[in-house]
């Protein structure tokens, strides 16, 4: 089964995905864990800390979830539409 790992805003908008399913060369595929795909989304242990004292979340889901429920948000807005007008 293809799952994602989708990474959001605090204000619940989604900015990235990660693929949660890796396949080793021999034997089956396993999803990563959370800390697993955190530590594969952001390059060192900072940008981690920031990233979860901003508050983002992760969440672990079905593809056709990702497909049919997350992915249009992303195509559909460049900017955050929760963001406050300066």
């Amino acid at each position: 089964m293809r799952q994602q790992w989708v990474f959001f805003q605090p204000c619940g908008c989604p900015f990235g995905v990660l693929e949660a399913v890796r396949f080793p060369e021999r034997g089956a595929g396993r999803a990563l864990t959370r800390s697993e795909a955190w530590r594969e989304f952001y390059e060192t242990a900072a940008e981690r800390n920031t990233a979860m004292d901003r508050g983002v979340t992760s969440e672990l889901m079905d593809h056709d979830v990702y497909v049919r429920d997350v992915y249009p948000q992303m195509l559909s807005s460049a900017a955050c539409p929760h963001k406050t007008a300066a």
